[in-house]
């Protein structure tokens, strides 16, 4: 047994390894997305606060502005997860720009959707399509069954995923399921209670499985945390999507 905890410990550090690489910061060099618009910085951060408040006025401003003009951060609340900066393109060009930083590589995309829409009055592209709406009950009884089942719910036709964004969410789920429901399940297995010199004479039956062990509980407690984590992300997931869906905009996928 131990050559097999053995070898799934190396398979999750092998797999980490694998799932971290896209998130490392070789990629986050090319991170962001940028917008330039006409008009000074005041001007465009007026048009900016404005769709910030109709989408979700759970926001606030930044001091720490990292050489822009205005800086905007989502409180925890907001569905949306976001760092949006306004300034200058250059010392003497009289227009802004706008970047868009997240976690996600897909609500960046989106957000430069949006803002092309909104402020620059930018047609959508040919391919691009309005959004569906989504139900959390749906992805909350997905999620039940596996955290990666409700990511992959919530970023069918989403403009909140990337494939990137869709992998590592569901490799990271996955993840925490195989260190720790499967760490709980190798645990409880080498602990089955074990019989005696006196059981074996009387020929008493042993323990049949894992799941005879007294820390079998541990398994499903296990399974309770990645959930519980999801369900979280889910409502995010899904209320950010309806949100956008709201408002008509079309996205290319």
């Amino acid at each position: 047994m131990s050559f097999i905890f053995k070898g799934f410990i190396s398979f999750v550090f092998y797999f980490s390894f694998l799932l971290l690489l896209p998130t490392s910061g070789i990629s986050s060099l090319f991170a962001g997305e940028t917008v330039e618009i006409l008009g000074g910085p005041e001007d465009v951060n007026l048009r900016l606060v404005a769709l910030l408040n109709k989408l979700d006025p759970d926001f606030y401003a930044d001091e720490k502005t990292q050489g822009f003009v205005y800086r905007y951060r989502n409180r925890w609340k907001n569905p949306y997860d976001f760092n949006i900066y306004v300034g200058k393109v250059g010392k003497t060009s009289p227009d802004s720009i706008i970047r868009i930083e997240s976690p996600r590589r897909g609500q960046e995309r989106m957000w430069k959707e949006i803002l092309e829409q909104e402020l620059l009055q930018k047609a959508p592209h040919e391919s691009a399509v309005p959004l569906s709406e989504k139900y959390h009950v749906v992805s909350q009884g997905l999620n039940l069954i596996s955290p990666m089942a409700s990511v992959g719910y919530n970023s069918w036709n989403s403009p909140l995923f990337s494939n990137r964004d869709t992998f590592v969410s569901m490799g990271i789920y996955l993840l925490w399921d195989l260190i720790l429901a499967g760490g709980a399940y190798l645990y409880a297995q080498e602990n089955l209670p074990k019989k005696n010199i006196w059981d074996n004479m009387a020929n008493v039956k042993g323990a049949g499985n894992v799941w005879d062990s007294p820390n079998a509980v541990g398994v499903f407690a296990a399974l309770a945390v990645s959930r519980a984590v999801r369900a979280f992300d889910a409502w995010e997931d899904t209320s950010a999507h309806n949100k956008t869906a709201q408002f008509g905009w079309s996205f290319k996928f």
